[in-house]
């Protein structure tokens, strides 16, 4: 998102940032675990989409509209995270599983998306199936993967210098949870995003630099 045309066609190493080899996800916060997915997930994962797609998870989360209405099609997305992360060469996006720590149960699912190598750079997001909200869970995997982004490669992260979060203005749920993580809002973006049933809103946009956040707390060193 909110890249030009010039960027996106005529792309340049910069940075040339590369992944951790090998690539993976296991991460522990006071209350989740959220890791990689495994083959046994998929039928959690299209349960609770299933569970939460009318009225919570749309229309906001447009990926779920023609996917996830079959156990194969959800084994197939869980194929194809697990994949991301075994090719290092080709890493651009992966979806993570949320799961709560002292059940086991699945809860939702995060990620970092939109890689871009010359700028050392990520894009993360979030989504809790709807008989789990209202409990944190949401700002809390966010913050433990915006810390798993950030770190440094030698101490378990991807070793990425900027995070970014998106949303609708009108998601105001969203909204108000990337606000709680203390992070700088850079984007305002009128009529620049379309969502079906409600038409154009606002695009925000908010970043963070890795001197920013706390990977050991996993938070804001100086709220904005």
């Amino acid at each position: 998102m909110t890249r030009c045309s010039s960027e996106i066609n005529y792309p340049i190493e910069g940075m040339g940032w590369n992944p951790p080899n090998p690539l993976r996800c296991e991460l522990e916060s006071e209350r989740l675990i959220v890791r990689g997915y495994t083959m046994d997930d998929a039928q959690a994962l299209f349960d609770a989409i299933t569970e939460s797609r009318e009225g919570h998870l749309l229309p906001w989360m447009v990926w779920c509209k023609e996917n996830h209405h079959t156990l194969e099609s959800s084994m197939k997305y869980v194929c194809d995270q697990m994949l991301a992360m075994q090719n290092p060469a080709t890493f651009n996006n992966v979806g993570t599983g949320i799961f709560c720590k002292r059940t086991g149960r699945f809860i939702g699912g995060s990620g970092v998306h939109d890689v871009r190598r010359d700028t050392a750079s990520c894009e993360t997001g979030y989504w809790i199936r709807k008989s789990e909200i209202g409990h944190g869970y949401a700002r809390e995997a966010c913050a433990r993967t915006i810390s798993w982004a950030l770190a440094p490669q030698d101490r378990g992260g991807l070793g990425l210098r900027r995070v970014r979060i998106y949303c609708s203005a009108s998601n105001t749920h969203s909204k108000r949870l990337i606000e709680q993580l203390g992070i700088r809002e850079e984007v305002h973006q009128r009529d620049d995003y379309y969502i079906e049933t409600i038409g154009l809103t606002d695009r925000l946009g908010w970043g963070v630099l890795s001197d920013e956040w706390d990977c050991e707390k996993h938070c804001a060193i100086t709220p904005a």
